[in-house]
């Protein structure tokens, strides 16, 4: 049973303006979580500027599949994604976020693509009450 979906945009430019800008650090331990960065680390220039805007345009579409929005319920450090096997976005999120959503994190499967394009990233997820 689908629980909610949710979609987001992030534009890319400006998110190169913002890490290349004096708060760029900053911005990125405030958005992405540690597996994320270590991530992250391997890319410089347009590909750091795209795995970051698809990965805040991820983690906004996630909170909407569970219509909270970020912040109280969910924060952006609540939510990783990395890499499955093939390659695929693996979305997790802490055990916190799972207590403050009042659901069990066996019982639900998230499932996040991300997609880039010139100047846009965007992500598409899908929270999935799995049927037990």
């Amino acid at each position: 049973m689908i629980i909610g979906i949710g979609h987001d945009l992030s534009d890319i430019t400006r998110m190169a303006k913002i890490i290349d800008g004096r708060t760029g650090s900053r911005f990125m331990e405030r958005v992405l979580s540690a597996g994320e960065r270590e991530l992250a680390a391997q890319y410089q220039g347009e590909r750091l500027y795209q795995f970051t805007a698809g990965r805040f345009a991820a983690k906004e579409a996630v909170v909407k599949a569970f219509g909270c929005g970020i912040g109280q319920v969910i924060g952006f450090t609540d939510i990783e994604i990395l890499r499955g096997d093939c390659g695929k976005p693996v979305c997790r999120l802490s055990e916190a976020a799972w207590s403050r959503l009042g659901l069990n994190p066996e019982a639900v499967s998230i499932h996040v693509t991300i997609t880039h394009e010139r100047t846009l990233a965007s992500a598409f997820a899908v929270a999935e009450r799995i049927m037990q």
